[in-house]
């Protein structure tokens, strides 16, 4: 049991963490070596370092994409290894890319999800250039070495290793990159589970990006967070009208006016639920609609919100505050097109991320409340629930397993992650999906993702990658 005051305790909570073995004694059988021999991990780091630096010279910016280059880079890689690979056109210039190694089909396969595309980086304002694909005082530089090229490696790596290993397998694994992630994935994972949800007719578990290993700022380890759910994305988009006339003559209620107030309120309310007395509710339905220990869990949460202490305290932290509560971000304005003239129309986007199970109804309500004008109109621009996955199986023992041997006296914790993914399409084909990179990220770190000098250390995408080799093995090899 956590103590009443501590923020780090409950932070496990807040974060809808299900930490239902964290204490207890895992035993471990060494999963370091194979059949086919001993593995050598620091020639298989120096190779898949290669291989990363290779792929980060590729630029598969989206827009427009181009993730043609790099499906046709890894394929490239695949087939020199002995593994046949598979190009889908999505869209010109854009392309998914589907291999398998194959097992003895005795347990359902393992699909290692990635995507190909990578947000904009703008070369002036980086240290390195974002697309030279360079080791710089052992960091590996470029767009996409964390989000997430350098866990496609790895992913790929550990295929590799696996085959030259001559490993037998209970399981098939499948390697699949697609495209348009970052944008929503309309061209890339949607389009393949709709086109050929077939392929993937046979897969059990998907293991995707998503959550770290997650280190204190003594840079040790606090807990391996394994996301087997993600928050819900709902896109509002509040639109306000009225009289349009010359600047010179000001109207008290124009579109501009009206939008302008109703935001103020909205913004005010921030994180979303934190300070609203619907979060209660909210959460105590969540609890209530859950199996136990779930339930206990979540009303655990529904107490630590009625603190005012603890609220307080989260409110400083934008990760967890964010894994905690419903939030509404204004992300984009419209209005009007010349200085001196009031335009008619104005309007906001709302990027909002809500917890599972509150229901998305309700939240348009509560926003509509909190503005407290009828006359704006509210539309819904974008709704993907992420669905959850069983956080009991196979490949949650084998992270156990590993994370005991690699971090002893760590826990393996589910999480849920307030960002999202493509893991909800492949649940939707009844996939058990899950975000999980082995690697020990520090914040500073995390922010260059989406942000400027987005590089990883060497040591840390090494250690990694073995990590992760651990963890496949244990669920794939076939056992005596």
């Amino acid at each position: 049991m956590r103590a009443r005051g501590s923020i780090i305790s409950t932070f496990a909570l807040a974060m809808f963490v299900f930490a239902l073995a964290a204490n207890a004694t895992v035993h471990v059988q060494h999963i370091g070596a194979s059949k086919g021999g001993q593995v050598d991990f620091d020639k298989a780091a120096q190779e898949a370092t290669e291989l990363l630096c290779e792929y980060l010279k590729i630029d598969t910016t989206v827009p427009p994409g181009n993730e043609k280059l790099g499906a046709e880079y890894l394929a490239s890689v695949l087939k020199q290894n002995g593994i046949e690979a598979r190009l889908y056109e999505t869209a010109p210039n854009r392309s998914c890319l589907y291999a398998r190694l194959k097992g003895s089909g005795k347990k359902k396969a393992v699909v290692l999800l990635n995507h190909i595309d990578v947000v904009p980086a703008v070369a002036a304002d980086w240290k390195h250039p974002p697309f030279a694909g360079e080791v710089i005082d052992n960091d590996i530089w470029g767009r996409g070495a964390l989000d997430m090229k350098g866990f496609g490696i790895v992913e790929l790596k550990t295929m590799l290793m696996i085959k030259r290993q001559g490993l037998k397998l209970d399981r098939d694994i499948i390697f699949l990159a697609t495209p348009d992630e970052e944008v929503g994935g309309d061209f890339g994972a949607r389009w393949f589970t709709e086109k050929h949800p077939e392929l993937l007719s046979d897969a059990e578990f998907l293991i995707n990006e998503g959550s770290h290993i997650i280190t204190g700022s003594d840079g040790k380890p606090q807990f391996w967070g394994v996301n087997f759910s993600e928050k819900n994305v709902l896109w509002l988009k509040l639109t306000a009208t009225g009289q349009a006339g010359h600047a010179s003559m000001p109207i008290k209620d124009s579109a501009t006016n009206r939008l302008a107030r109703a935001l103020e309120k909205l913004v005010a309310v921030y994180p979303m639920a934190v300070r609203s007395p619907q979060v209660v509710p909210d959460l105590k339905k969540i609890s209530q609609s859950r199996p136990e220990p779930l339930k206990g869990y979540y009303a655990q949460v529904v107490e630590d919100m009625k603190n005012p202490d603890y609220v307080s305290g989260i409110e400083n932290d934008r990760m967890l505050s964010s894994m905690l509560v419903n939030t509404a971000s204004l992300t984009v304005l419209k209005a009007g097109y010349k200085t001196n003239v009031i335009p008619g129309e104005a309007s906001a986007e709302i990027d909002c991320r809500l917890l599972p199970g509150v229901d998305k109804d309700e939240f348009i309500q509560r926003v509509q409340k909190i503005i407290q004008d009828p006359t704006i109109k509210t539309s819904v621009l974008e709704w993907n629930i992420a669905g959850a996955s069983e956080i009991q199986n196979d490949l949650f023992d084998s992270i156990k397993k590993v994370a005991a041997e690699e971090s002893p006296g760590t826990p393996v914790r589910p999480v849920v992650v307030p960002w999202f993914t493509d893991s909800h399409w492949f649940r939707k084909l009844g996939i058990n999906c899950y975000g999980f990179e082995p690697f020990e990220i520090k914040p500073e770190l995390l922010a260059s993702m989406h942000g400027i000098d987005e590089r990883v250390p060497v040591s840390v995408y090494s250690t990694g990658l073995r990590r992760f080799y651990k963890i496949l093995v244990d669920v794939v090899q076939a056992k005596p």
